[in-house]
Parts: C-alpha cells; structure tokens; sequence
C-alpha cells in the first residue's frame, strides 16, 4: 500500500510484471495440456479405427464358417450382427471424436479465461495506480495550501 502523498511507480510496474509473467506461465501451461489432449484424442480414433480394420475380417468369416455368409444366402443374423458391429464401431468413434472436441473446447475456454485474467488484472492496477495518483494529488494541493504554494 502506497504512503499517502507518494506515488511508486515501481510497486505497480513490479506487480504488473507478476501477473504477466502468471499469465504467461498459465497460457503455456494450457497449451501444452490442449496440445496433450489432442494426441490422445487422435491416438484413441486411430486405435479404434485400427482395431476394428483388423476385427472385421475376422468377424466376417465367422458367418461363413457357420453358414450364415455367402453366395445364395440371405441370413438375417448375420445381417442384425454386422449392423450391430459397425454401430457400435460408429458409436465408439463418435463419442471418441466428441469427447476430444469437448476436451479441446474446455482448454479453448481456460485460454480465454486466462486473457480475462490478464486484461481485468492490469486494469486493476491501472485504476489502482491512478487512484493512488490522485490522491497524492490532492495531499499536495492541501500542503501547498499550507505552505503557501511554494511548490
């Protein structure tokens, strides 16, 4: 807290300072996590993705060993099965895209709430700063009143 009637420009440029260097530390921080985030959203679609190109043929031949696959056959399990294989394959993929879009969005958001950090924080010091700068105004206007305006 500033003494009446002095002004240190200082203190308010050493905590500008602070929370710039905060701000900075938080934004890196932030995207290196939404950079995290990204890899693993991609690593998790291109596992699925992966893992059912190498299940299906294998799923698929299943129905010819049984007899339910192949040229003059119309199999209704068959049918409900591999829509069931390939829906669940969209299900899975979509929520694994969805979730690394929302995972994306959270950190999108923190980023913004990081620069309404910034911007809120150095006007606050800059109103405090001229708040404090009237104030030694008016000290000094009453001391010139006292001392007869030899300042």
């Amino acid at each position: 807290m500033p003494v009446p009637g002095y002004n240190n420009n200082a203190q308010y440029e050493s905590q500008a300072a602070d929370v710039q260097y905060r701000y900075n530390t938080d934004k890196a921080a932030n995207a290196y996590g939404r950079f995290l985030s990204q890899q693993r959203g991609s690593r998790s679609t291109g596992d699925l993705r992966q893992t059912y190109n190498r299940t299906l043929p294998s799923y698929k031949s299943q129905f010819g060993q049984r007899g339910l696959m192949g040229p003059g056959v119309n199999s209704g399990v068959q049918k409900r099965a591999m829509g069931n294989f390939l829906g669940d394959y969209t299900r899975d993929y979509s929520r694994a895209q969805s979730d690394a879009t929302q995972e994306a969005q959270n950190y999108d958001l923190q980023s913004a709430n990081l620069d309404a950090y910034l911007n809120n924080s150095l006007a606050a010091l800059e109103i405090e700063k001229q708040r404090d700068i009237a104030n030694s105004a008016q000290a000094l206007e009453a001391l010139r009143g006292i001392l007869g305006g030899a300042f």
